[in-house]
């Protein structure tokens, strides 16, 4: 059976990136990578990345309409500043093509520790069930299609588990390196806590004290931009698109983040093992975090390929299910309704490969892929009547000076004109899904820390 589902997964993962993409969008490719490029530029030169000034360094890069406003704002850390601009010495063709296989090596790392992690041997066979496996994990292709700083920082992340020095470069995306945070109480705390002095001092020595206060603000009114967003993935922002006012969406945000921080205490007290605190920290991180994309799922990876690859009869169902969950780029559905068959078949080779990693594979675990693939079917219908604009090519008129606002305003109202702040319930059920699969996720790791190995009931072969 391993080798059908090794096939099957296979042939979606050919077919979903090879023959069923969606129109391609207008732009440069990897679209934030256009932001990193141009902060690098404008660093090099004195500028400022963290300002409007960041808009005349994006115009002349290929592919974006510079006979309009589209103006991509830049929020990495200082740190990342220097990396940017030795990167942005080279023409954006050929930064672009080094970046991409900076990427690439980033994601295949991620997917050979995540299986190291889970205790299976690198052979042929499980090197090519992980592949399939990231291939269909939409938030790691995303990532990649995006040019997301976030895959190296996780692969980084990851790595750091076993290699400390790691540890610095996870933090140049923030919100990943979190799921670090349970190193701090363990005996190798000094050397996490070394690699955080040390980025923040890099962050000091790029732009001095005045620049880490301009960073500092710059991250809160982004914040505040992106808040109720649709393309935020946080229980306010999809509390907002079901029709709380503001408020009332924050409060919701803030107990989620709440329940979350104390699921996530218990957990790291329940278990001491390092990869299953850092899977438990990645499994929450989307449900305390009050700025999150889909892109940043790529986080659950880590956990899904840990529980649902080593499931037994209690983890298997939740693990696989909310991997799949995950995996699923739901808000795409109606952002792209013509990309619904590629997600069908990239989230079919996701659980393909998850499901040939499993100790003994057996036809009745495909229930669960089965009726989330369903739920994928069912969801693109209402999807499809609701569908969601995409940026910058919904974008509408904006305001007059918008040229003149802080680089934080512009792109609250770039968002605004382009439809993005609708309240919608379908939009917020499809992106709640996502975080159910997170929930999800980590029922499995509560499931699996609370039976040790040798109560477990066994997979339905076993049985």
């Amino acid at each position: 059976m391993r080798v059908w589902l090794l096939a099957a997964g296979a042939l979606a993962a050919i077919v979903a990136l090879g023959f069923a993409r969606p129109h391609p969008t207008p732009g440069p490719p990897m679209r934030d990578f256009e932001a990193y490029y141009a902060a690098g530029t404008l660093w090099s030169h004195g500028g400022d990345p963290y300002s409007q000034a960041i808009w005349p360094a994006e115009q002349p890069l290929s592919g974006v309409d510079a006979q309009r406003y589209e103006a991509l704002p830049f929020v990495g850390p200082p740190a990342v500043l220097p990396l940017f601009a030795l990167v942005a010495r080279l023409p954006f063709d050929a930064a672009n093509a080094l970046w991409r296989a900076l990427l690439i090596a980033a994601l295949a790392a991620i997917a050979l520790l995540a299986l190291r992690m889970a205790h299976h041997r690198i052979t042929p066979f499980t090197f090519l069930a992980i592949a399939i496996a990231a291939l269909g994990f939409g938030p790691l292709t995303s990532a990649l299609a995006l040019g997301q700083i976030a895959l190296p920082a996780f692969a980084c992340a990851v790595m750091a588990l076993s290699w400390q020095p790691a540890a610095f470069f996870a933090w140049a995306q923030p919100n990943v390196a979190l799921a670090l945070v349970p190193q701090l109480v363990t005996r190798r705390a000094l050397g996490f806590l070394a690699a955080a002095a040390l980025f923040g001092a890099a962050c000091l020595l790029s732009v001095g004290t005045s620049g880490l206060e301009r960073y500092a603000g710059v991250l809160h009114e982004h914040a505040w931009a992106e808040q109720f967003s649709a393309i935020q993935l946080t229980p306010a922002s999809i509390a907002y698109g079901f029709g709380a006012s503001p408020q009332i969406a924050a409060v919701i945000g803030t107990a989620a983040a709440i329940a979350a921080i104390g699921c996530w205490t218990l957990l790291i007290r329940a278990d001491s093992d390092p990869a299953a605190r850092f899977a438990a920290s990645c499994a929450l991180l989307p449900l305390a975090m009050p700025f999150f994309h889909e892109h940043d799922l790529l986080v659950v990876f880590v956990p899904a390929v840990l529980y649902a690859t080593r499931g037994d009869g209690r983890t298997w169902p939740l693990a696989a299910g909310g991997a799949m969950l995950a995996a699923t780029d739901w808000l795409g559905l109606a952002q792209r309704p013509d990309g619904t068959l590629q997600t069908l078949l990239l989230a079919g080779a996701f659980g393909a490969g998850l499901a040939a990693l499993a100790p003994r594979p057996h036809p009745r675990m495909l229930v669960v892929p089965g009726a989330v693939l369903a739920l994928i079917g069912i969801a693109s219908l209402a999807a499809h009547a609701h569908p969601a604009p995409v940026w910058p090519d919904a974008m509408g008129a904006l305001p007059r000076d918008i040229a003149s606002m802080d680089i934080s305003h512009a792109w609250n109202a770039e968002q605004r004109a382009t439809g993005l702040f609708g309240r919608d319930a379908i939009w917020s059920a499809l992106r709640l899904l996502s975080l159910a699969g997170c929930a999800l996720t980590a029922t499995a790791i509560a499931v699996s820390s609370r039976y040790p190995a040798g109560s477990k009931k066994p997979l339905p072969a076993q049985a």
